[in-house]
């Protein structure tokens, strides 16, 4: 780059500088000093060398907007923390520990520590179309499946797992639509023996962290913490989508009615200013300052849990701090584990609750003996791409940059193709049937292919725009296991889903890819010159393309796994033998101990999981103050 341009950006960085500046000052807060924010950006587009510069003066700019990255709301490592004993201890900061951290520490009298393995959330992943950015870097995991029979065959049958390494978790590298699932979901947990955990029972805690700006219903919250509305800016192909459903039948909806069934505008969890809502932006930042009874503890793995000689009873936790120290932390009340599907059963095991079976052969002690890591479901997918006879103006420039960071508006404001969402019911499902097949559509997102790294204003894009529709199955049959491979807490465990071992959740994905063949053949859709991608995946060209042998073909090779994951502390009543929580995510013999994330969930519901993973970290919260009160 010139050295023209380089001054150019300098003053942009100047000006974001002052705006921000200005915002910080409306709002008294005093920036966080010991806080410094990751640079990160610069590293999305590495298979691009021809975008290096660009990249890092994005970054630059990005970094440099102080009301984006807002300082004085992030956690900072204080690894030289030498409290050692609280009231509660909560682990993990994803989707659910962030909850009940936030919801416990609302009683001044109890102490609080969360724990997070991860880093602070880098602010770039709060902007809208940088929603999954973070996938494959140092904030994921990175797991990986062993080797599967009937998935992921293009890859030698090993899937990849991204999960959140950050504050923030999952819901950190993922989209932010807000959805709950079929009543009949809840419902059939009641069913089972979970008392207090139909859907007229839950409904309240979905409420109770909703702050919906569109809908003013008796199915609605507009109290609570996490923002939820529409996209403020609706881009012309989210309408075009909602218009080509209607054309095959299906009719607008609130992604969150009891039943849902049709196609959506989806609600997001977003702020006014445009910026993604996680659970730490909304249960812990606007308490780290005042309420001294709260600390979150980052970069800190815990290791496994402390068990009273009898074995009875859980009183702390053992970590490995930033500083590679291994430390102790005691719970005078309770310990709650929310690491996750993966995270929160790889403890129990490692702590000796869990299969008998398999802890022993390994030398870990038995404390209880639980069907922990069982019960595992997973949302998987396939795609069908089309292209559109548009030229792409969502554009990742640096006007694009400057008009988010000073407007909240533009390319970057919006996360693209998945404004739009589907829950629909496949030939599987009978007529009453809660959908078992959810849409997602990719496209018009200012990525890597679409960056123009000059300065000034820019053509939209020559190249046409690439539209990919992926029918999930929400309701899969198909169960798998995660098991402890090594008594070492640093050996990860060994992930089987699996995938589409039942038959049944390969048929309603064909029904899915037949669906959106149909969809891309609808006149709205052809008003664009929809064409769909004909050209057959290598390891499918023997079968004619569309025939349900060629997608049998396509969803076995190319299986595609979202962020959706659960079950593997299944919660039930003390007569199931499979269950490792009871109805009050008290872990069955052992006391002290509650788990509250998506892996209690007997049945996943059929949506995205972010939402309903904190309706259980409301309910545990409650639990929690209703037991200590």
């Amino acid at each position: 780059m010139h050295v023209v341009v380089y001054l150019q950006i300098f003053a942009q960085v100047l000006n974001v500088l002052v705006v921000s500046k200005h915002i910080k000052n409306k709002g008294h807060c005093i920036q966080n000093a010991e806080y410094t924010e990751t640079s990160y950006v610069k590293e999305l587009c590495k298979s691009n060398p021809d975008l290096e510069d660009f990249m890092n003066a994005a970054d630059i700019l990005i970094r440099s907007d102080c009301s984006l990255v807002d300082s004085c709301r992030r956690v900072t490592d204080h690894s030289h923390d030498d409290v050692d004993e609280v009231d509660f201890i909560v682990v993990g900061g994803g989707a659910s520990g962030p909850v009940v951290a936030g919801r416990l520490s609302e009683n001044p009298k109890w102490t609080v520590t969360l724990f997070e393995s991860g880093s602070e959330q880098p602010a770039a992943t709060d902007i809208p179309a940088l929603l999954s950015s973070a996938i494959a870097t140092k904030y994921d995991w990175q797991y990986s499946t062993t080797p599967q029979k009937n998935a992921c065959l293009a890859y030698g049958g090993v899937c990849g797992w991204p999960r959140g390494k950050v504050l923030g978790g999952t819901v950190a590298l993922s989209g932010s639509m807000y959805s709950r699932g079929h009543r009949d979901i809840y419902d059939d947990w009641l069913k089972a023996g979970n008392v207090g955990w139909g859907y007229e029972d839950v409904l309240p805690f979905f409420k109770m962290s909703e702050n919906n700006k569109d809908y003013h219903t008796e199915y609605h919250g507009t109290r609570g913490p996490i923002p939820v509305q529409k996209p403020t800016e609706v881009l012309p192909i989210t309408r075009t989508l909602i218009e080509a459903g209607k054309e095959l039948g299906y009719s607008e909806i609130d992604m969150s009615d009891p039943k849902p069934l049709g196609f959506s505008i989806a609600q997001l969890m977003i702020t006014s200013e445009k910026t993604r809502v996680t659970m730490p932006t909304a249960y812990l930042r606007p308490h780290l300052w005042t309420r001294c009874n709260l600390h979150v503890r980052i970069n800190s793995h815990v290791t496994r849990l402390l068990v009273t000689a009898d074995r009875r009873s859980v009183y702390g936790v053992e970590y490995v701090d930033s500083a590679n120290r291994t430390r102790r932390l005691t719970a005078r009340k309770e310990v709650i584990l929310s690491a996750g599907v993966i995270g929160s059963a790889h403890l129990l095991m490692l702590s000796g609750i869990g299969p008998a079976e398999d802890l022993r052969p390994l030398g870990v002690p038995v404390v209880q003996d639980l069907r922990v890591g069982h019960n595992l479901q997973h949302h998987v997918a396939s795609k069908l791409s089309f292209q559109l006879n548009v030229t792409n103006d969502r554009l990742l420039t640096f006007d694009a940059i400057n008009q988010y960071l000073k407007q909240r508006s533009g390319s970057l404001s919006t996360t693209g193709g998945l404004q739009t969402s589907a829950f629909l019911r496949s030939d599987r499902a009978g007529p009453d049937d809660p959908a078992d097949v959810q849409l997602f559509f990719d496209g018009y997102s200012p990525n890597c292919v679409y960056a123009q790294p000059v300065y000034g204003k820019c053509s939209a894009s020559a190249e046409p725009v690439i539209m990919n529709v992926r029918p999930v199955n929400i309701r899969p049959r198909s169960r798998g296991v995660i098991r402890l491979a090594s008594a070492d807490p640093f050996v990860r465990p060994r992930i089987n889903p699996n995938y589409l071992s039942v038959e049944t959740d390969v048929d309603v994905l064909v029904w899915g890819l037949r669906l959106a063949n149909d969809l891309a053949h609808t006149r709205a859709l052809q008003r664009l010159g929809a064409i769909v991608d004909r050209k057959p995946v290598e390891q499918c060209s023997q079968h004619a393309f569309a025939t349900d042998p060629y997608w049998r073909c396509l969803i076995r090779y190319h299986t595609r796994g979202e962020n959706h994951h659960a079950g593997t502390c299944k919660m039930g009543p003390a007569t199931d033998p499979t269950a490792v929580v009871d109805p009050e995510l008290r872990v069955h013999r052992v006391r002290g101990l509650r788990v509250a994330d998506a892996s209690v969930f007997p049945t996943q519901p059929n949506c995205n999981p972010i939402t309903p993973a904190v309706m259980v970290a409301e309910k545990a919260a409650q639990f929690i103050k209703n037991t200590w009160r």
